[in-house]
């Protein structure tokens, strides 16, 4: 086993994916998989000012981080659609920073 929630996450998917369908162990080890994933989503989006979206966060983080700023986001192919009121939509993917100013969303770099 490895070190870190998502090497621990990885270990217990791969684990599962040599079980069989059937087998009660198989959906212990994908659930316990995916709370390590949760928890290392869960401290990403922990700083209000800023989170950086991951290709392994899950979807719902990024949502909970934007509403709790009074924000929509919706999941696309390429990243979140992010929008509130009628301000201009904000588009940001895997490996960019969402920035709160205390005022609004930005993608840092376009702040």
């Amino acid at each position: 086993m490895s070190g870190t929630l998502l090497d621990l996450a990885q270990d217990y998917e791969s684990e599962a994916a040599g079980l069989w369908p059937w087998q009660r162990d198989r959906r212990a080890l994908r659930t316990t998989a995916q709370l390590f994933r949760r928890m290392v989503c869960n401290r990403e989006a922990a700083d209000p000012s800023r989170i950086t979206i991951t290709w392994t966060m899950l979807i719902d983080i990024p949502q909970r981080w934007c509403r709790q700023h009074g924000y929509g986001a919706v999941p696309g192919p390429g990243g979140y659609v992010i929008r509130r009121g009628d301000e201009a939509v904000i588009i940001a993917g895997p490996g960019e920073t969402l920035f709160w100013d205390g005022e609004r969303i930005a993608v840092e770099g376009d702040v």
